[in-house]
């Protein structure tokens, strides 16, 4: 008998429509009883066998993860348990915080740890043996729709560690197990010895088996459901969520740092997290409206009390953040399992049991003294004042374009109306100072789609790992400091204080490749200058840090080395305890030999990848052929997940990147500088549903928030 939203009604006709093409999901957080219910919605959908599948469960007689470390904590308390052995994982954190599962292992006569870390649970073990990586590691695995693979290692064990199928049969009496025999043992009970060694190595050459996977089946599913009893037995044991109470939900996520396994690597606790932006941190994230109502805001420290429990940590105001629900990031707060790890974040475990594993209801917030500042990449430089969020709003719309499918059918070059474009002289914009000439060279060129960009942020980490790109630590990233050259631009569109209307943008932003750079006309000793392709490209030993083409710089795309940041004292690894300036030999493989290692003082941005460019034209130049479109992939375009970077020569006309920047939907992102970049965007485009009241100017109509 509550009010639905508006929405709901949309979405149910739009599904009616597209019968036995549409499916209806429900996440790994929801009870049995609603994926039941799916089940059923996807039958009367006509979906079943068509856009949705059914597999038979491997193993349906394994209890579920929680009830049987519920029982495993039962055991222990009876006196049942003399050897314990623990096979990866880290329960000692992350186990349901009412069994109080690291003072039972601890109690136990016997306890084997196989792991990857010295950890909280290894601390509480009377044996740790160190656990072999997957990927320097022999073993198999099954995909989710039954599929059988092969994994082999890609290197040697660095710390001589163990498979648990090794560790399992060293327990069980065989002598000098190896992963590579028990491998190949169980790939020939579960296909046969007629021609291994063949299949054997068809299976290394692909990855995997061929039609491994069982035939799909229909599951036996009710045509007729009391939906009353059904949401009702849904929604036993939940306190509804009222908008104006002072009890709330709480919905726990695991995010970049999964359920906490990530936790020592500086790459993802620096990598901005996809809405809040945060690095280096969790928070209590609130509504807006939720905010104003306790009289927080964002840094405040609050305390959060659920079922007994409590926990401080600081508040990050999210727009579109619904009413009455708290989000909290699993996987921070970590009290062992690396310097990295080490005293990031809060600890969000302690308020989740057994009976909360997803989400909690009836907590309360309190309001403490004090703050913690949070390190968060997303408006360093913004005035915070109405004048400042005034102007925000209405440049944003320049910024990241986009329109409905309606408005690019009826006008495709709606782009073009979007902004102020720049006079043209003999069809170009006029160039005071002349145009670089490059005859015979190519003009390397990237286009980013808005309409495929999900802001995962895939490219963020993939430009790290390829280009030898420095962590700095919560501190610097505070001083608007972090060194990415990829960032992730996220905008709200709409009313901040109503989740059901708000929609969110993400636009990567890096180093655009001007023709007519902003920063090489302010560089004292030609730091940045313009190669024999074209590309801005950075000298590094010329450069002097005098910072000019940072402050030059219309995208703010340039990064300076304010420290040594791959190590010395002001490296996040050095902590208090772990004081260390000097890399290791296995720190050292880290890098990537073909990009120079920046030191302190010298400025670095994005390069389009110019290492791989390299390796692609030597060659070729060598066999006296030209570069094949899509032959160059940079590291952002392979790692994108969904295919929203393209890369490529300008001059080759009917190359990928060519044809999008000729596309209707191609702009300029500030184009009216008349700097030329060689980075087009593809305005984003939407198919709602329900098509707004056209505006004057898509562009300049739209309410944004930063």
């Amino acid at each position: 008998g509550a009010h639905q939203p508006e929405y709901l009604g949309l979405i149910a006709d739009d599904i009616l429509k597209h019968k036995g093409r549409v499916a209806i999901t429900v996440g790994a957080a929801q009870p049995p009883e609603a994926h039941a219910l799916a089940a059923v919605l996807n039958r009367a959908l006509q979906s079943s066998g068509s856009a949705v599948r059914y597999v038979p469960e491997p193993d349906p007689d394994r209890p579920t993860h929680v009830s049987a470390i519920r029982a495993l904590a039962d055991e222990i308390d009876a006196g049942a348990v003399e050897t314990l052995v623990i096979l990866g994982g880290n329960p000692a954190y992350d186990a349901p915080a009412d069994l109080n599962l690291a003072e039972k292992i601890a109690h136990v006569a016997v306890s084997v740890r196989l792991g990857q870390y010295d950890d909280e649970t290894s601390r509480q073990c009377t044996w740790a043996v160190p656990q072999a990586h997957f990927l320097e590691a022999w073993g198999d695995a099954i995909a989710w729709d039954g599929t059988y693979s092969v994994a082999q290692p890609l290197i040697a064990p660095l710390y001589d560690g163990r498979t648990p199928g090794e560790l399992l049969a060293l327990l069980a009496g065989e002598k000098q197990p190896r992963a590579y025999d028990q491998t190949r043992r169980t790939f020939a009970e579960r296909f046969g010895a007629d021609d291994l060694e063949r299949r054997w190595r068809h299976a290394l050459h692909d990855g995997l088996v061929e039609e491994s996977a069982p035939e799909p089946s229909l599951p036996a599913i009710v045509t007729s459901v009391d939906w009353d009893a059904a949401l009702s037995n849904l929604s036993e044991g939940w306190e509804p969520l009222r908008e104006d109470g002072d009890r709330f939900e709480l919905a726990f996520y695991g995010e970049k740092l999964y359920d906490g396994r990530f936790a020592n690597n500086a790459w993802l606790q620096e990598l901005p997290g996809l809405l809040t932006k945060l690095t280096w941190d969790n928070a209590a994230v609130l509504s807006p409206a939720d905010a104003q109502r306790l009289h927080v805001v964002q840094d405040d420290l609050v305390e959060l009390e659920v079922g007994g429990r409590t926990l401080r940590l600081p508040v990050f105001v999210l727009p579109g953040q619904a009413r009455g629900s708290i989000a909290l990031a699993l996987g921070y707060g970590r009290r062992a399992g690396g310097p990295v790890a080490m005293d990031a974040g809060f600890d969000t475990y302690r308020l989740r049991t057994s009976e909360t594993m997803y989400a909690s209801t009836g907590a309360t917030l309190k309001r403490l003294r004090g703050t913690h500042k949070l390190a968060t990449t997303q408006d360093h430089h913004a005035i915070q004042s109405d004048v400042g969020r005034k102007e925000t709003q209405h440049r944003i719309p320049l910024l990241i374009r986009e329109g409905t499918l309606k408005q690019y059918q009826a006008d495709p070059k709606f782009v073009r109306h979007i902004g102020h474009p720049l006079p043209l002289v003999d069809g170009k914009p006029p160039q005071p100072f002349g145009d670089h000439e490059f005859e015979g060279k190519p003009r390397w060129a990237m286009a980013i789609d808005l309409a495929k960009c999900t802001g995962c942020s895939a490219c963020v980490t993939a430009c790290q790992a390829e280009n030898n790109v420095p962590v700095v630590g919560r501190e610097e990233v505070i001083n608007g400091r972090e060194m990415h050259w990829i960032r992730v631009d996220r905008y709200f569109k709409g009313d901040p204080s109503d989740a059901n209307t708000l929609d969110v943008r993400h636009q990567p932003v890096t180093c655009v490749q001007c023709e007519n750079a902003p920063c090489e006309q302010v560089c004292p000793v030609a730091a940045t200058v313009h190669d024999q392709e074209g590309l801005n490209v950075m000298v590094y030993n010329r450069c002097i840090g005098t910072r000019y083409c940072l402050n030059n710089c219309p995208y703010k795309v340039r990064r300076f080395n304010w420290f040594f940041n791959h190590h010395g004292p002001s490296h996040p690894r050095n902590k208090d305890g772990w004081f260390q300036t000097k890399l290791t030999a296995v720190e050292k493989l880290v890098f990537n030999p073909e990009v120079t290692v920046r030191t302190r003082g010298v400025m670095e941005k994005c390069s389009f990848c110019v290492q791989r460019i390299a390796a692609v034209k030597i060659p070729a130049r060598n066999e006296r052929r030209e570069i094949a479109d899509g032959e160059i992939v940079t590291a952002c375009q392979q790692a994108c997940p969904a295919d929203a970077i393209s890369f490529g020569d300008l001059n080759h006309g009917s190359s990928r990147v060519a044809r999008q920047h000729e596309h209707d939907r191609a702009y300029v992102m500030l184009e009216d500088l008349n700097i030329r970049p060689r980075t087009k965007y593809l305005a984003g485009l939407r198919n709602p549903v329900h098509e707004p009241a056209a505006a004057h100017d898509a562009g300049h109509a739209a309410e944004a928030h930063h």
